[in-house]
Formats: structure tokens, C-alpha cells, sequence
């Protein structure tokens, strides 16, 4: 069956602080062998890479221009040598907020069967910070702190905990660190502050807010050569504090400073690199489904028509639960 889309629809940053979901463009050419058309039926909210486009905090952002990563889909045609999906399969693509989109078939993942849509799409999350997981030195059980309990950071928390790391970790909001119990997570705090007994203990830090102080904080609670990802991008100078500090505790304490940026690892498996970001995700959807993972209650579904009031609640912090995703049913 060919289908013919005569109308697409977008979430675009149309400028500075202002997000539309507006018409756009569609390429309406054939199918080569290895294409897929999907209707979107979720797609995730990501509160810190979306909302660095949104503020334009580096400068230089050329509006308009759409966002968004992940999305569940509805296959509605294939090419003729397209064989891993057919036609109404479910599957996962780091594709824009679009009501339809066109990928390659090496480019999707399948949804696990049963498994809602809601759930699988959050599987994006958990493999931000498996990156850094995968690469650490530092085994189970040691003690892991984790900072920042946004979307990124409970997940981190979770996989680490699941991993069978002993598991801190730390927000200064309280609701989050109410989310953050409710979905298992041991040992939840508003700083370190709070728990003296893990200083000089900790082998690994995962630092998911991308807040300075949050990484001082870290660096003074490390034990000698403990590791220190940095998974949270820093969009914005938020202290006066100065870099002597830092330095020196990590001269002193002999500790290891990571980038977390998860494209540090292939998309793809190889031969000789079986980690990949493809991997992670598929990985995470799996504990999502088995419930190792706890993504109930954490997420609100809108109308993507309601793009602008989200990403307004993102900017100002007063987004009501962890993560959002556009439901393209509405």
C-alpha cells in the first residue's frame, strides 16, 4: 500500500522562547529499497537537550528550526527490501516531534511486544547514562553518587541501582526525590550534606544536572582516584565560585573527570565494540517492560497542539512530573 500524506505537522522552535506546532514540508518521492514511513504515536520531551535550543543558550540558534529525539511510530509502508518490520508494527526511532516520518530500516528498534508505547519511548532516557556506565572503571558494589534527579538523572539512579551499584542519590527538589522513591530507589537525599558517611567513600559520581555546584560538591565527596562523569550539559554559568577549588581536589584526590556524552559510544554494535547507544536502548526498554526500571506515573501525556505551554513549564521549572511526551492521537 502507498500511502499519501498531503498534510505533516511539526513542533518547531519558531523563535527565542516560543515553541508551535506548525505545518511542514513532506518528501513525497519514492520509497527506496530501504525506507519506512511511520506515523508518530508518541514522542518524548527532553527537558535539557530541547530546552537548550529553546533558550538558545549558547547564541545563534537560526529559528525556526524542530526538536525532539525519540518517538514510537506506526509503520504505514516499506520499501521493497525492508524485511525486519511489517506494515502496523510499533517501533522506536530517534526521529523529530512529527506526525510522520521517513527513516532507514537499519535506523528503528522494536518495541517489545506488549509493552505500551508510553513506556518504551522513555527508553531513550536510561541509555544517556549508560554511556558512562559502560565506560567506568568502577565496579558493582561500590558506592555511586548521582546528582540531578530530572528524567536523566532518575534513570541513571535506577540503572546504576538495578546494576548492582550502592546507589545516592540527590536533588534538592523535594517532589523529585519523592518521585525518586517511589520508583525503588534506597537512598535518596536533598544533598550531600545529609549523608557525611559517604565522604571518601564513593568510587563514581554521575553528575546529571549540570549545575557547578553539584560538581564541587561531588569532587569533595569522592574517595582517591574515584571517577566523575559529567552527563549533565552546563547551559549556564550558575555559580561565582572559582575553579581553584576544583582543581584541587582533583590533584589531591587524584580523580578522573569524564565528558558523559553519550555519543562517546557507536550508534551500532561492531565486532570489536558490542556497546552501542542502539544497545542501551534496547536494553532499557527491556527492564522498563520487566518493571526493573519504574517509568508509571512519572510522565505527563499532552496534545502536541500544547507544545507551547510545555515548553514554557520546562524553562520556568514548574513542570509537574518528570518528563512529558506528545501523544499525536490527540
Amino acid at each position: 500500500m502507498v500511502i499519501t500524506i498531503r498534510d505533516n505537522y511539526s513542533v518547531q522552535f519558531i523563535e527565542k522562547q516560543l515553541a508551535a506546532l506548525v505545518k511542514c514540508a513532506w518528501d513525497d518521492s519514492p520509497l527506496s529499497a530501504h525506507d519506512i514511513i511511520g506515523r508518530t504515536v508518541v514522542s518524548l520531551v527532553s527537558s535539557g537537550s530541547e530546552r537548550g535550543a529553546y533558550m538558545d543558550y549558547f547564541g545563534g540558534t537560526a529559528y525556526p528550526v524542530e526538536t525532539g529525539y525519540a518517538a514510537a511510530m506506526e509503520v504505514q509502508e516499506i520499501g521493497a527490501a525492508v524485511t525486519n518490520v511489517n506494515v502496523g508494527d510499533i517501533v522506536f526511532a530517534m526521529v523529530p516531534h512529527r506526525a510522520y516520518n521517513r527513516v532507514k530500516d537499519d535506523e528503528i528498534i522494536h518495541i517489545p511486544a506488549g509493552m505500551l508505547p508510553e513506556h518504551a519511548v522513555i527508553g531513550r532516557f536510561p541509555a544517556v547514562s549508560m554511556t558512562s556506565m559502560i565506560h567506568t572503571r568502577i565496579r558493582p558494589t561500590e558506592v555511586v553518587l548521582v546528582t540531578g534527579l530530572g528524567v536523566v538523572g532518575l534513570m541513571c539512579a535506577q540503572v546504576m541501582q538495578h546494576c548492582g551499584y550502592k546507589v545516592y542519590a540527590f536533588d534538592p527538589n523535594l517532589s523529585r526525590r519523592e518521585v525518586a522513591q517511589s520508583c525503588g530507589l534506597r537512598h535518596v537525599y536533598g544533598s550531600l550534606d545529609d549523608v557525611p558517611e559517604v565522604k571518601g567513600v564513593a568510587g563514581l559520581a554521575m553528575e546529571c544536572s549540570g549545575r557547578e555546584n553539584a560538581v564541587y560538591s561531588l569532587m569533595a565527596n569522592l574517595r582517591k582516584c574515584g571517577e566523575l562523569y559529567l552527563i549533565g550539559v552546563p547551559w549556564f554559568r550558575s555559580t561565582d565560585t572559582f575553579a581553584q577549588e576544583l582543581l584541587l581536589n582533583i590533584f589531591y584526590g587524584y580523580i578522573h573527570v569524564y565528558s558523559g556524552w553519550e555519543w562517546s559510544s557507536p550508534g551500532n554494535s561492531t565486532d570489536f565494540d558490542p556497546n552501542s547507544n542502539h544497545n542501551s536502548m534496547v536494553r532499557a526498554m527491556e527492564w522498563i517492560r520487566d518493571g526493573l526500571i519504574k517509568v508509571e506515573g512519572i510522565y505527563e501525556v499532552v496534545s502536541p497542539s500544547e507544545c507551547a505551554g510545555v515548553y514554557e513549564s520546562i524553562a520556568c521549572g514548574t513542570l509537574q512530573k518528570t518528563c512529558v511526551l506528545f501523544d499525536w492521537r490527540l
